[in-house]
């Protein structure tokens, strides 16, 4: 080992000192320092030289990986798969690295072959059998998942992580839209923001708004707003569509029309979009109905056909097809007066607030405070004898 190292060192002069600590810290029999060193150096693309990886791993790696923590080992793993350049030979990697599963334990097995078929489904090697590809996956996230949930309370979050990364890209091809929404979540729920590449953000950004906007039983875009990953988007050709995603969240249709007018081309050009115009105008239709409720006291909800025709831009003679819709999809629940023409609301979805919408249920909290220490007051006014 110590020879193979000096080797390196003398042909790859500009990585003799990561080499030589290297040898350093294995003569000192220190593998928590070791494997740490191990993944700065392989996970930092420019170390490779040609297949120095693959001969780090068979020349040094290979005679102490069973002192090393076995999920760090995994990930060590990885890297080495990764700097194959063919395919094949990257599949049989993983798969000899799964035949240790034994002393790899639950955890590090879940999470190398979770990274086996996210390497199958987005390399060349799926290209020739998509189709099977596809459906192997799929029948992998689901047989999976109880070895996942059993890993509940695990500090390292890379296997979680990585499950709903090969989710995520399985749902974004196959679908629906909504499923991938879902996913993505949780996705960034387990992955530090931190640990994405500016690009791999943004790409996520972008196919998480596209999916929101698009889906068909998304209707709460305040989740995705709470996170950081629309701010990705600030600053690329995609701006965009996070100010889009926030329009939605509001309801704004004044404002979703100037964005497209504005932002046509680029509207147009999306697939996602272009496709399903028609859904999405009816989408931001119930959302904007729904916000409107929101900002209605809940005992002021009998709201008259007139006003929410105003509101949501809609012909009089469609609003109470609107609300029917609302309450098919669960948005709202409450009945209509078809002669009086009045929508009766006595419930509405919860939703999760951005700041804007946090600050006027703030002002309605406040009226209602006040409104309880008047009621206090009159009370102590009117009836000193009980209270005295």
């Amino acid at each position: 080992m110590a020879e193979f190292l000096e080797q390196q060192a003398l042909l790859h002069p500009d990585q003799a000192e990561e080499y030589n600590k290297l040898l350093a810290l294995f003569n000192r029999r220190l593998w928590h320092q070791l494997t740490s060193s191990l993944a700065e150096f392989l996970s930092n693309v420019s170390n490779r030289r040609g297949d120095n990886f693959i001969q780090l791993y068979q020349q040094f790696l290979v005679k102490f990986e069973g002192k090393l923590n076995q999920l760090e080992f995994a990930k060590l793993v990885n890297y080495v798969a990764l700097s194959h350049d063919d395919p094949e030979a990257a599949i049989a990697f993983y798969n000899a690295m799964l035949e240790k599963r034994m002393r790899l334990g639950a955890d590090a097995t879940l999470y190398l072959e979770l990274l086996l078929w996210l390497y199958k489904l987005t390399s060349s090697a799926a290209e020739e059998d998509r189709a099977k590809t596809l459906g192997d996956v799929k029948q992998m996230i689901e047989s999976k998942r109880p070895e996942l949930d059993a890993l509940e309370g695990v500090m390292d979050t890379c296997v979680h992580s990585t499950y709903y990364q090969l989710a995520t890209e399985y749902f974004k091809e196959a679908g629906p839209h909504e499923s991938y929404y879902k996913h993505a979540l949780m996705l960034l729920a387990y992955t530090p923001m931190d640990s994405m590449s500016p690009e791999q953000a943004t790409a996520l950004a972008t196919d998480m708004s596209l999916a929101a906007i698009s889906g068909d039983s998304v209707y709460n875009f305040g989740e995705v707003l709470a996170t950081p990953i629309v701010g990705a988007l600030v600053g690329t050709p995609n701006e965009w569509l996070g100010e889009l995603l926030r329009c939605f969240n509001r309801g704004d249709i004044e404002q979703f029309n100037m964005l497209v007018d504005t932002y046509s081309n680029e509207y147009f050009a999306q697939p996602a979009l272009k496709l399903r115009h028609s859904f999405i105008k009816e989408k931001l239709a119930l959302l904007s109905l729904v916000n409107f409720l929101f900002e209605t006291p809940s005992h002021d909800r009998n709201i008259p056909f007139a006003a929410i025709a105003d509101r949501t831009r809609l012909p009089l003679d469609q609003v109470e097809w609107l609300a029917m819709r609302a309450m098919s999809l669960e948005l709202i629940k409450g009945s209509m007066d078809e002669v009086e023409q009045i929508l009766h609301v006595d419930w509405v979805q919860p939703r999760v607030l951005d700041n804007d919408q946090m600050s006027h249920l703030a002002e309605r909290l406040g009226e209602w405070s006040e409104k309880v220490t008047n009621a206090s007051h009159f009370i102590t006014d009117q009836t000193p004898e009980l209270l005295g």
